[in-house]
């Protein structure tokens, strides 16, 4: 016998609603936090581990509590570009006088460079904004990436760190891309997907991205609504930076968003981007068959069958 199996998120609902937001801007997170969170929206947070001195440890493990932790890479800087030629000086750096065609030594910092962003990015739609900033080898950038992983998995008592964050945007040098695909379950890069993929889970999580920031949230997110059922999981996530909110005065353009679209429980899953990806792999390892269904993950999985609720707990199989 045949019979009709839907997936549903946590609650029976088939809309995720989360977050990505960069870089751990203390007074920004707090004003982003101050609006989400009475709003029960949920999502991750993407840390520079260098940068935690902004509070006590106590504080942060407090802060940060309900929320996804991912790696934003120790120092945040960008790997050198395939096909770019970089000219290194052992000059000591300074900001106005040093020549944008040269590469210098950190000031401070081992293994890191300063370089000039209008120089190695005269192509990009989405460059950084012009001036100096860090760059470090492929060698230099692996290191400080798994420093950053390790950092935060103690700092924050987390296991496993899934999750990395490119910094400046995904940046264009194979072998780092290679190595990150290799090492974290997913890869997010910066720029808005709109709603062009039919606001379906990320396929290729070793690449991926939010679907709207500060300046569409309400536009997409009003598509999103509407978004006809389809039968399959849906997925919205805001990035990218609290402070830009700050910057553009978009505080009420969110406020707008959490008080339309939060505490609705009964139509969004509401969680954080570790969680949702960590319940659609749980999703796809569930074993369907013809009389039985089994629930091979250590996650409750929520199903219908023939129109019917189930609530599948880790771990068990059950008859249709």
């Amino acid at each position: 016998m045949s019979h009709v199996i839907s997936k549903f998120y946590p609650g029976f609902v088939k809309k995720a609603v989360t977050f990505s937001i960069d870089d751990g801007n203390i007074p920004m997170d707090k004003k982003f936090v101050g609006i989400v969170k009475p709003a029960g929206i949920l999502g991750t947070f993407n840390l520079n581990s260098n940068n935690l001195a902004q509070m006590t440890r106590e504080e942060y493990l407090e802060f940060y509590r309900d929320y996804g932790i991912a790696n934003h890479c120790k120092y945040h800087p960008v790997p050198v570009r395939d096909g770019v030629k970089y000219v290194f000086t052992d000059d000591p750096f300074d900001a106005e006088t040093s020549d944008p065609a040269l590469v210098y030594k950190h000031p401070t910092i081992e293994g890191l460079y300063k370089y000039h962003v209008t120089l190695h990015h005269p192509n990009d739609k989405r460059r950084p904004p012009d001036g100096w900033s860090t760059v470090t080898s492929v060698e230099n950038f692996k290191l400080f990436a798994e420093q950053g992983r390790a950092e935060l998995s103690e700092f924050f008592g987390r296991d496993n760190i899934k999750s990395f964050i490119w910094p400046g945007g995904y940046q264009a040098n194979a072998e780092v891309h290679s190595y990150l695909r290799e090492n974290y379950r997913d890869v997010r890069k910066t720029g808005c997907t709109l709603d062009t993929t039919g606001f379906a889970l990320p396929e290729d999580k070793g690449h991926w991205t939010y679907n709207a920031n500060h300046t569409n949230l309400l536009e997409v997110m009003e598509k999103y609504e509407a978004y006809p059922d389809d039968g399959e999981l849906k997925f919205f996530c805001l990035g990218v930076h609290s402070k830009d909110f700050e910057t553009a005065d978009k505080w009420d353009d969110l406020r707008a968003f959490a008080e339309k679209y939060g505490n609705r429980q009964e139509e969004f899953y509401y969680a954080s981007v570790e969680d949702i990806f960590d319940y659609e792999e749980a999703m796809l390892s569930a074993e369907v068959g013809d009389e039985t269904i089994e629930n091979t993950s250590d996650i409750t999985l929520y199903f219908t069958v023939d129109g019917a609720r189930l609530i599948l707990p880790p771990g068990e199989k059950l008859a249709l």
